[in-house]
């Protein structure tokens, strides 16, 4: 078994802050093209870091950025 994202939680995140992923891409330094590939799961090889800092732009936990499944 292992743990697989099986939904982003990005645009619900970004929404509560009231901000978009043109926003966060800025933030974070990354393409938008590349936040867009994590919400919509076409990229799954996220870094640490990455998460890291995507979670502290959103004020949230890295695990709360996506829903998890055991596969």
């Amino acid at each position: 078994m292992e743990l697989v994202p099986v939904r982003c939680r990005i645009p619900e995140l970004l929404k509560k802050k009231g901000k978009n992923q043109q926003w966060l891409a800025d933030q974070t330094g990354l393409p938008k093209q590349r936040i867009s590939d994590y919400v919509h799961l076409r990229l799954d090889n996220m870094t640490i870091r990455r998460a890291a800092l995507m979670a502290y732009y959103l004020n949230c936990g890295i695990d709360d950025l996506f829903v998890w499944e055991w596969r």
